[in-house]
Order: C-alpha cells, then structure tokens, then sequence
C-alpha cells in the first residue's frame, strides 16, 4: 500500500508511540522494584522467625533470674528464721545452738551460689535482651523499606497508567490519519503480541526477524519509499527505511 509522505511520518511516529507503549506496560506490570520489595518480603520473614527466637530466649532468661530470685528470698527467709531461733536460745543446748549455726552457714553459702547463678544469668539476659532489641531495629527497617517500596510502585504504577493513556490518545490521532486497511492489519499484529509495523533497514523483518528473500528485497529497494508491505511470516505493517 503506497502511502503519502506526510502519512509516512505519521506511521513512523506511531512505530516509536507503539514501541513506548510496550516498554511503559510492562514497567506497569512488571515494576523495576518488585524484586526489591519480594527481598524485603523475604527478610521480614526471616527477621520476625528471629525475632520470635531471640525473645523466646529473653523469656527463658527472665524466667531463670525470677527462680534464681525466688530461691534466694527463701533461703534469706530461712536464714532469718534461725537466726530469731538461735538469738531466742530457749530451750536449746549447745549442740543445737551449734546446728543452728550451721544451719545459718549452710543458708548463706546457698545464697551466695544463688546470687552468683543469679548474675551470670542476668548477664545472659542482659545479652539476650541486646539481640533482641537488635533484631528488632532491623525489622523495623525493613517494615519502613517495604512501606518505601510499596508506596513507590504504586506511585509509578500510577504514573506509567497516565503515561499509557497520554501514549494511546496520541496514537489514536496518529490512526485517524492513515488509511483503514493498514490501521486495521497494524492492529491485527498488535493483538496477536506483534508491535503492529516495523522500519526495514534490511532483509529481515524488524518484527519478527523473518528473512525477506533477496530478489523480494531488491524489488522493495527500486519502489517508492513511501511504500508499505506486510510480513509474509507475522503479517506486521513493514516500511522501508528512507
């Protein structure tokens, strides 16, 4: 189909336009930062795993330190005990003043391991509560980057929608220009997921890569540039390049 010059850089135009198009809907489907977002995912997954360990371990170390404390009140209620028993001494002999020493002695040792025990956990605690809190941190980071990322897709998302709207209206002049026949074979190509027409610039197809026979090639070079074909293999829109 021979085609004016005017509608000839009318085509060519909607070539870019079309070509744009593709690129914007699938920046639109297929956000730059989908990966990004689905690694956040993945961390936010793996950091809340953590952090259910890390404060299951906090809990486990609190739990020692209250036993380690609840076991010293009763041996210090123990020690208190005798010791009212043995500064009251009525009724006791000498042996049993001396038990009840002994009693007091054995208590106060008991009360320094305890105390002791209890220290050593309080600093795994101590510890625990440090990871915890670390790990914590991070996933408040990766929240905040989700959030980020979420918010940004969306963003773009919107804009290439406005982007694809502007670029469709701006076809549709373009269409309105050229003739029938070759709109109507331009979006029978588009819908089959070709780009509707391509600029020849040699003996292959820009569409789909088909090679053009030589003879069929020379014969397009000796015609009027203005000249439009169809691919014999995926029927696209072809023009020659001037």
């Amino acid at each position: 189909m021979l085609i004016t010059a005017e509608q000839r850089t009318e085509l060519e135009s909607l070539i870019e336009l079309a070509a744009h198009g593709r690129a914007l809907r699938h920046e639109h489907d297929n956000p730059t930062q989908a990966s990004a977002l689905n690694d956040l995912v993945s961390s936010h997954k793996e950091l809340e795993t953590k952090k259910t360990e890390a404060a299951e371990v906090v809990e486990k170390y609190r739990a020692e330190v209250a036993e380690h404390a609840g076991a010293i009140e009763a041996q210090n209620g123990q020690i208190k005990k005798k010791t009212v028993e043995l500064n009251d001494g009525t009724g006791l002999t000498s042996r049993d003043l001396v038990n009840l020493q002994g009693e007091i002695a054995g208590h106060e040792e008991r009360v320094a391991e305890l105390e002791e025990a209890e220290l050593g956990t309080m600093e795994e605690l101590e510890s625990a509560e440090a990871a915890l809190t670390e790990v914590e941190a991070s996933l408040a980071e990766v929240i905040a980057s989700g959030r980020a990322t979420q918010t940004a897709i969306k963003d773009r998302k919107a804009e290439s929608a406005a982007e694809l709207e502007a670029n469709s209206a701006s076809a549709q002049k373009l269409k309105a220009d050229l003739p029938e026949a070759l709109i109507r074979q331009f979006e029978q190509n588009v819908a089959q997921g070709g780009p509707g027409a391509a600029i020849l610039n040699g003996p292959n197809c820009r569409a789909c890569g088909q090679e053009i026979s030589g003879m069929a090639w020379k014969s397009m070079l000796l015609e009027d540039p203005n000249q439009t074909y169809e691919c014999e293999e995926c029927e696209s829109v072809l023009l020659r390049k001037g």
